[in-house]
């Protein structure tokens, strides 16, 4: 029912109403069953009913005037809940997107790292892909988190993800040390022996951290899942 046609019908109501006292009122007083009293009701029966029930008259043609206004409000209610819903179905489908993005960047990193050790043929030259290969990483999950769509568990999985991702690319590209060996700025006999102190050091540790940063990335796909 639209608003004009229920208006129409509170109008219909209200002159019903108040045909239906004034017949009573004039029937009242033909039957004398309505004494009037010229002090509380100078113009007849009809007009001392309607002072006496005039509230409660007000209030019946009020609730049903009022109708239409719950009515649009309870419509703005439905259209709020629509815009949350359709927001919610975006927020989901952003967040399959994020989950689907972050699995084919996960791939890339993981089939590069399970290259070490024993499918390596120049060491240096597998540090050297493999450190631009983290750091691409890194820079796509710096992207996603810059949306701001992750939830506590997720955010605190990327950090850490994050964390470990930059301690392996350091390792990295301390074990890509020779590529500094010729040229006009190479180094001299002590900071070359540093340089390789360094590089064997993190090799010592490369293995625990490639199966930590493989970790949290299994972590981080479970918190966005």
């Amino acid at each position: 029912m639209s608003d004009r046609t229920w208006n129409a019908a509170v109008c219909y109501l209200a002159a019903v109403v108040f045909a239906g006292i004034a017949g009573f009122a004039l029937g009242a007083t033909f039957s004398t069953g309505c004494p009037l009293d010229p002090q509380n009701a100078p113009f007849g029966c009809a007009e001392f009913l309607l002072s006496r029930y005039q509230t409660m008259i007000a209030a019946a043609i009020a609730a049903f005037a009022v109708f239409p206004v719950w009515r649009q409000v309870r419509l703005q209610g439905m259209q709020t809940d629509i815009l949350k819903s359709d927001a919610l179905r975006h927020r989901i489908s952003t967040l399959n997107k994020m989950r689907d993005d972050l699995a084919g960047e996960t791939e890339l990193v993981r089939q590069e790292l399970q290259w070490y050790p024993d499918h390596i043929k120049t060491m240096s030259f597998w540090a050297h892909d493999t450190a631009s290969r983290v750091d691409r990483f890194l820079e796509f999950l710096s992207e996603q988190t810059a949306l701001r769509l992750d939830g506590e568990r997720a955010a605190l999985a990327r950090a850490d993800l994050i964390g470990k991702l930059n301690s392996l690319s350091r390792d990295l590209w301390v074990m890509n040390w020779d590529v500094y060996l010729g040229g006009e700025d190479a180094p001299d006999e002590e900071q070359q022996a540093k340089l390789e102190a360094d590089a064997i050091a993190a090799e010592a540790s490369l293995e625990t951290n490639i199966g930590g940063a493989l970790r949290s990335v299994s972590a981080l796909n479970a918190a966005i899942l």
